[in-house]
């Protein structure tokens, strides 16, 4: 027997064929189009929200119905007014009360599906034979012998560019170059990292922890990383950069790139779907699919999504963070390193005090979704 016409049934057909009324003006019912369960209040309305941006594909639009929301044995939500009020699981919601974080974390299952079907199955790896002979190294490379180390949100697109010059580090007698700069924007760039990298908590969270434990971890702790290096080099081949203009001529380049142009937004976009590739396959895999296929991506969406924002420490934890600052520029002119650059850099700039808008995060997401990239 068929199952009885619902309105919820009504809107979803809706939604599926293009239509973008929202669910509170939505009065027609219709019988179930497939044998599952209705979808979840966030997933309709995401589709509702997709539907905003123009057509989407037959197929895309199926797989968004058929998904489920993250989270270990949680129900999706259903629409308020569609079914009777119920003692148990979640209430019924009005899909346009929904906030955006929810409405990205539902989104963050599909993009997340998205990546991981562009994994190859890739044979084993044989063992590599080392050559006995040593390889020829160029002459830069001799001239400039180097390691870069530091902020790695600064450091990895530097390295990736020498790298692809051919200019390896290490050669005989490198110098160790710690890139650091203004402590509030060092401590971003960990977090912005970890979101490409690893699981991360959302930024507020995380200063918030780092402020309570009175550290911001080895990526933000230059006098460390700098004490780690000396005790392995020695301390006379480990040299300071608080000003990244001052790199190229000490590495001998003409010019080097800057971080990856990748908003606060755009960093929040990737911790929510690394959350989800986390539990989904292995850490080298998810890190390879967010820093090779998402990372492009978002890239190009970022100048057709206005106000874009950087990740900033909020500013009732710049006095803490200024001390901070105080205390390491203190630490490595203490311990004597050669200096590129006044150590006054290394105190918060304040340039941004506001972490992620979660409204463009979520148009950031839609836009992944409807292939505008």
């Amino acid at each position: 027997m068929p199952a009885a016409p619902t309105r919820g049934w009504g809107w979803a057909a809706h939604l599926r064929e293009g239509g973008t009324t929202p669910w509170a003006a939505w009065s027609e019912p219709a019988t179930p189009f497939t044998t599952d369960h209705l979808p979840g209040a966030e997933m309709l309305e995401l589709l509702r929200r997709l539907n905003e941006t123009g057509p989407s594909d037959p197929d895309r639009v199926d797989a968004l119905l058929r998904t489920s929301p993250p989270g270990r044995g949680r129900r999706d939500l259903p629409l308020l007014g569609d079914t009777e009020t119920r003692t148990y699981g979640p209430l019924p919601v009005d899909p346009a009360t929904l906030s955006a974080r929810e409405l990205l974390r539902a989104a963050s299952v599909l993009l997340a599906e998205d990546l991981l079907a562009t994994v190859e199955t890739a044979p084993a790896r044989r063992p590599r034979r080392w050559s006995r002979r040593p390889k020829k190294s160029q002459p830069e490379q001799e001239k400039f012998p180097y390691r870069l180390v530091g902020s790695p949100w600064l450091t990895l697109p530097i390295r990736e560019e020498l790298e692809r010059q051919g200019r390896l580090p290490g050669a005989d007698g490198y110098t160790v170059y710690v890139l650091g700069g203004p402590l509030d924007e060092v401590a971003a760039g960990a977090w912005k990292f970890r979101t490409f990298t690893n699981r991360v908590n959302p930024w507020h969270i995380w200063i918030r922890d780092a402020q309570w434990r009175g550290w911001l971890g080895p990526r933000a702790d230059l006098p460390r990383i700098a004490r780690w290096w000396a005790r392995r080099v020695g301390k006379d081949r480990v040299e300071i950069v608080t000003d990244p203009a001052l790199l190229p001529g000490l590495l001998g380049v003409d010019s080097l790139p800057g971080p990856w142009p990748i908003s606060a937004e755009g960093n929040e976009v990737a911790r929510v779907i690394g959350q989800v590739l986390s539990v989904r396959t292995d850490l080298e895999i998810q890190r390879k699919l967010l820093v090779d296929r998402l990372r492009p991506r978002l890239e190009k969406l970022e100048p057709l999504v206005p106000d874009a924002r950087e990740v900033g420490v909020p500013a009732e934890s710049l006095p803490w963070l200024e001390t901070q600052a105080r205390a390491q520029r203190d630490a490595l002119v203490r311990a004597g390193y050669a200096l590129h650059g006044d150590p006054d850099r290394l105190l918060p700039s304040g340039a941004a005090t506001q972490g992620p808008d979660e409204c463009r995060a979520l148009a950031l997401a839609l836009s992944l979704l409807a292939g505008h990239s």
